[in-house]
């Protein structure tokens, strides 16, 4: 995969269509490096642990959450 300078890996997130293949909406982003590196396997861990969260939170919820988290670094 070519990607642009300082970024790692892309992740798609599909949302899938009454078909087979077919996608109703694709969102991509890119994980820049930073000062720490995360392997695959430890990224699918964070996804899936916030996947997680999206069942106890709504997303407004959560993105409080997660905001306070970064403020009070």
């Amino acid at each position: 995969m070519r990607v642009a300078k300082k970024r790692w890996g892309e992740i798609t997130i599909k949302k899938q269509g009454k078909r087979k293949n077919q996608f109703d909406t694709t969102k991509s982003f890119s994980i820049e490096r930073t000062q720490y590196e995360y392997d695959v396997n430890q990224l699918k861990e964070i996804l899936g642990m916030t996947v997680n969260l999206s069942e106890k939170f709504t997303f407004k919820e959560l993105m409080r959450e997660l905001e306070s988290m970064e403020h009070s670094k």
